[in-house]
């Protein structure tokens, strides 16, 4: 699988500002962003409301991504990556799935509607 992380509308990384992601956001049409570290390792997921919870919380538009990320993210394997649809039918909530390797690096996004 070839996934350019650092070209794809649907990963930033975690130094990048809430501005970018929101930038990011808004060009997927997703709702949210993967967000990945050094060497693409997974660091979470930012969504619309999370930006929003850290604005509330004092953050600004250069606020880096890192510091409101969610930590919580549903992640599927090359093996498991089938399993998408089925995890986008039970949580309509979830857009985006980052397929990961076994050390936690991001190698494919999977998107609603779009597979």
């Amino acid at each position: 699988m070839s996934f350019e992380a650092k070209t794809s509308n649907y990963v930033i990384e975690a130094g990048a500002t809430l501005e970018a992601a929101m930038a990011t956001i808004t060009a997927n049409r997703r709702g949210a962003v993967v967000v990945i570290g050094e060497g693409n390792v997974l660091q979470g997921i930012l969504s619309d409301g999370d930006i929003r919870r850290a604005m509330l919380r004092g953050g600004t538009m250069l606020t880096p991504v890192s510091k409101a990320l969610n930590m919580n993210v549903t992640t599927l394997t090359q093996a498991t990556a089938k399993k998408a649809q089925k995890i986008f039918e039970e949580n309509t909530a979830i857009n985006l799935v980052p397929i990961v390797n076994a050390k936690n690096v991001v190698v494919d996004v999977v998107v609603r509607g779009d597979r």
